[in-house]
């Protein structure tokens, strides 16, 4: 898969949704929980074009007759976006990348089979089992746990986030299987 970046692939599920304009996009950007990403148009017009370039969005004029360009996603930029939200979650995932990883499941709903989303979330779970398991170590052996230095402190609350989407990820995961019987 040629690399892209969230951003691109936020754009791709928008417009997976329905035909936008760079304007319709940078609003959704300033309107909705996903406000994390630039509605700069120096960040978004040029992601765009990026994905023209890679033939994944296709341009069109607005049949309306305003003057405005719309852009929708090809087969090319459809397979690269599930192969995106299919791709296994990772230790870095979970370290640096963890809104791409709720991005990526939040697009999942309706592109998807729930079986991928269940296995998405099982491997999550396992990244997160095994990184809180490891920085719970190092807090007792290297005495954070018993300390109530400021950094100690922060550490601990670094923690229990991580132990908050953990479980966050086995209520989803619950509520999906339901969801599915």
């Amino acid at each position: 898969m040629t690399q892209a970046s969230s951003l691109e692939f936020a754009l791709i599920g928008l417009l997976k949704q329905k035909a936008q304009s760079g304007y319709d996009l940078r609003k959704a950007f300033t309107t909705t929980p996903m406000r994390h990403f630039s509605d700069s148009p120096g960040s978004i017009y040029p992601a765009l074009r990026r994905l023209q370039t890679r033939k994944w969005i296709s341009v069109s004029k607005d049949a309306s007759g305003r003057k405005r360009q719309l852009f929708r996603v090809t087969q090319a930029g459809e397979r690269a976006f599930l192969e995106w939200l299919q791709t296994p979650v990772t230790r870095e995932d979970v370290i640096w990348r963890i809104d791409t990883v709720f991005i990526r499941f939040a697009f999942q709903g309706d592109n998807v089979p729930r079986n991928v989303s269940l296995r998405f979330l099982d491997q999550f779970e396992e990244q997160l089992v095994s990184y809180t398991r490891e920085l719970r170590q190092y807090a007792e052996e290297s005495g954070l746990a018993c300390s109530s230095t400021t950094g100690a402190l922060a550490f601990a609350s670094g923690v229990e986030g991580y132990q908050s989407q953990l479980a966050w990820t086995r209520q989803a995961r619950k509520k999906l299987m339901e969801a599915s019987s």
